[in-house]
């Protein structure tokens, strides 16, 4: 039974990343910057589960992520390194001590997921390379980071109880 509710959690949090993605509320964006999603749904799962495990789920999550894209730039390399640090962080046998701790992590994976697609565009784009300082990626870059420590020590806590009661 837990098992089968453990499944049901991930198809649920998996149904609802898109809408999250496309259809984010006005009240979680700043000027119509929102989270880092993915950032927000990986952080609990690796912190739950062993390194393979999200590795995978990394994989698996930048692929999905990377659907819903336009540009060449990808999630998985970044969401890769995230998990194998987030996963060997930790919360096996240890409990949340303080409720910030994640919007922290959160907030230096935004900005580490942030900089990996704007290496990428410098990288693909050649006439980035250039004039590779634009004001605006920092502004967006600093502004999802923000946004996204805000919000996750929400949803990636609710997530975290969630999979401790599975």
């Amino acid at each position: 039974m837990a098992k089968n509710k453990k499944k049901l959690l991930i198809f649920f949090t998996l149904v609802c990343l898109p809408a999250f993605l496309i259809i984010s509320p006005d009240w979680l964006k700043i000027n119509g910057i929102t989270p880092c999603w993915p950032v927000i749904v990986l952080l609990p799962f690796s912190l739950k589960n062993c390194r393979w495990r999200s590795i995978i789920a990394s994989i698996l999550l930048g692929f999905f992520i990377d659907s819903f894209t336009i540009t060449n730039a990808s999630y998985i390399p970044s969401l890769f390194l995230l998990s194998l640090v987030w996963s060997q962080y930790g919360l096996h046998n240890k409990k949340i001590e303080l409720f910030l701790n994640i919007g922290l992590m959160a907030i230096f994976g935004a900005a580490f997921v942030g900089l990996s697609i704007w290496a990428q565009k410098i990288f693909i784009y050649s006439s980035l390379r250039n004039n590779w300082f634009h004001s605006w990626s920092i502004y967006i870059l600093i502004s999802e980071a923000i946004i996204t420590g805000l919000v996750a020590p929400f949803f990636s806590s609710w997530l975290l109880l969630a999979y401790e009661k599975n």
